[in-house]
Formats: C-alpha cells, sequence, structure tokens
C-alpha cells in the first residue's frame, strides 16, 4: 500500500483563492475512491479539504492551517457565483440528473443573480461528451462547474483542460442535486455545529455506508499511509 496520490494531493492542499485551473474538493471518501489515482492528483490544479473531520487530521499530523472549504451555498458557491457576476464571466454547469438541472440552474440564477450560459446533464455517450467539451471550448466559456461525483468529474475538467480550455473549473459533487431541491440546503443547527454530514444521511438514507463505513475505512487506510508518507 503506498496511495502515492495522497501525497500528491496532501502537498497541493491550502486555503482557498480565487485561481484559473482545475479546483477540486476531497472528503474521506473521494480520498478512498482517488487513491490509485496519480493522474488526478497531477493534473488537478488547486485542491481543497471538504470535511472537518479530514481538515483537522491533515492539520493535526501534517502542521497545517487549513480550513474546510466546499461547493455549496455554506462555503464557496457564494464567493465563486459573485465573483464571476461582478468580473462578468460566462458560466456553464454540467453534472445532476436531466430532472434537476434546470431546477438548479433557476435556482442558481435566482439566488446569486448571474445568467448561465450553458447547462447539461452529466450523464454523457461518448460523442455526447466530445460535443460538449467541445463546445464549452469553442465559445471559450470562462466558469465551468461540474458536478458529477469523483472521480468523473475531475477527469471531465481534466479532458477540457487537455482539449484547450482555459479558465475557472471547478468540481461541486452533489451541490446541483441540493440546490435544485432546496435553495438552502442546510438547515443552520447543523452548518453552525459542522454536523452537516448528518442531515445529508436523513435527507439521503443512501449515504448511510458512505459516512458510518466507507469514512472509517479511510481513516484506518490513511492511519497506515501516514507511516509511509513520514518515512518518505
Amino acid at each position: 500500500m503506498e496511495y502515492k496520490s495522497w501525497k500528491i494531493i496532501i502537498q497541493k492542499i491550502t486555503n482557498f483563492e480565487i485561481k484559473k485551473g482545475l479546483t477540486t474538493f476531497v472528503n474521506p471518501y473521494s480520498m478512498l475512491l482517488l487513491k490509485e489515482r496519480n493522474d488526478i492528483a497531477e493534473e488537478i490544479d488547486h485542491w481543497y479539504v471538504d470535511g472537518i473531520s479530514l481538515v483537522n487530521k491533515l492539520n493535526k499530523y501534517y502542521k497545517l492551517k487549513n480550513n474546510r472549504f466546499s461547493f455549496d451555498d455554506t462555503s464557496l458557491a457564494p464567493i465563486i457565483f459573485n465573483h464571476s457576476r461582478i468580473n462578468n464571466l460566462s458560466i456553464a454547469i454540467i453534472g445532476t440528473k436531466e430532472e434537476y438541472i434546470n431546477k438548479a440552474v433557476n435556482a442558481i440564477e435566482g439566488k446569486y443573480n448571474v445568467k448561465i450560459a450553458y447547462a447539461r446533464n452529466g450523464y454523457f455517450k461518448d460523442y455526447e461528451k466530445e460535443d460538449c467539451i467541445n463546445l464549452l471550448v469553442k465559445e471559450k466559456l470562462d466558469v465551468v462547474i461540474c458536478g458529477m461525483g469523483a472521480p468523473y468529474q475531475e477527469i471531465f475538467l481534466i479532458d477540457l483542460k487537455n482539449a484547450g480550455w482555459s479558465g475557472y473549473g471547478y468540481t461541486c459533487g452533489g451541490y446541483l442535486h441540493q440546490i435544485a431541491k432546496k435553495k438552502n440546503y442546510y438547515p443552520t443547527f447543523f452548518d453552525k455545529l459542522n454536523i452537516r454530514w448528518i442531515y445529508r444521511i436523513i435527507d439521503e438514507p443512501k449515504l448511510f455506508q458512505r459516512y458510518l463505513i466507507d469514512y472509517p475505512d479511510f481513516f484506518l487506510k490513511f492511519h497506515k499511509f501516514r507511516k509511509i508518507y513520514k518515512s518518505n
């Protein structure tokens, strides 16, 4: 067990700044999914931590001073959409299911007073993905927000960059699905106490395994990884 991708990711993790390039967010579950993906770890430019438990572990073990950041309304969505509006940047949104994408777009436009220039669901046939990437490159859209789940959202942005696009690329996980359901997804109580994960289980019981089985599995693997990382 080496999980070299984790070493690359940890070395890239910082506190958030708006920068051009590809930006993604990791939590214990996505770290498991990316544990053998050195290619993704290297190609993504900016890495941030979404998940207070992982933030605390990394800060403790590696003497970092990082905060939690995620693409949602409790964290970076207001900053990124406001930056796009103030600087008149064109925005594309890729992700979620067809039944949710229009609701998500309408909610974002109403909440943040922005205009979404292009949107489509995140389920592609091969030729559809290529057509979508070609359109984004041709139209030179400034901001691309992709919510397809790890590692698919990262792969999409990497393919987009490799096709010649240069702009602000962000992954957003389940944000599009969440804002399509409720404009303010997390109740204040859960947000202030940093227990958003409990509300997500209540709202989406299928996430029970992720938080109560996969998360502990990650921290066991991370404990072993840390010994290797310290010795290198």
